[in-house]
């Protein structure tokens, strides 16, 4: 019983290196492209993980150094957070906003406008982030979400070198296989004439 045979093993098989004599020399060029295009893509791994890890240190620096000077404060809520509508078709754009109060350290009051949980209620506690002026400041971003950057960045890098091994490959081939559709033209017009010249003998 006759089994397929996957593409990608037949692919390994016609490029590995043999001595079967019917192999053409450009065939053995070709199986030589073909693994410089692999093996570039495998060296392409280390800039990929050299850009992916530059990139999450350069951002973890630069929000440690944004937000070394950032603090967080207990703030009271003073009057319920807006209701915000949701349904199956809407969603609420951004986190609602209410006005809080706090006391600064050295004992005075404070009122902004800053973003609190939905549905909290008036008097409740919420945590506010401040700036080195005491205003209110973003949050410092997840550290789940600088490593996604890195990684996103490293796969970016692998995915540029493996379309540049590819798109090498491809071009490469394409000049070949048309080299070798000429080739095979003037073969068959050769054997043409030998056939048409013994027929005429």
């Amino acid at each position: 019983m006759n089994k397929s045979i996957n593409p990608l093993v037949l692919r390994l098989r016609l490029y590995r290196p043999d001595g079967n004599p019917l192999r053409r020399r450009s065939d053995r060029r070709e199986s030589a492209v073909a693994l410089a295009a692999v093996i570039l893509v495998l060296v392409s791994v280390w800039p990929a993980v050299l850009a992916g890890w530059t990139t999450y240190e350069r951002a973890l620096h630069d929000e440690r150094a944004g937000g070394a000077a950032r603090h967080q404060v207990t703030a009271t809520l003073l009057r319920d957070a807006p209701r915000t509508r949701i349904s199956f078709t809407e969603v609420p754009a951004e986190q609602p906003t209410a006005a809080v109060r706090w006391t600064t350290p050295a004992g005075a009051e404070r009122v902004a406008e800053v973003p609190v949980p939905a549905l909290a209620k008036a008097g409740s506690a919420v945590k506010v982030w401040l700036d080195a002026s005491g205003a209110p400041a973003p949050p410092p971003t997840d550290i789940a979400v600088l490593r996604m950057r890195g990684i996103a960045t490293g796969m970016l890098v692998l995915l540029g070198g493996a379309l540049v091994a590819v798109g090498a490959f491809a071009g490469w081939r394409w000049r070949a296989d048309r080299r070798r559709y000429r080739e095979w033209g003037l073969a068959w017009e050769r054997a043409d004439e030998q056939w048409r010249h013994r027929r005429q003998t």
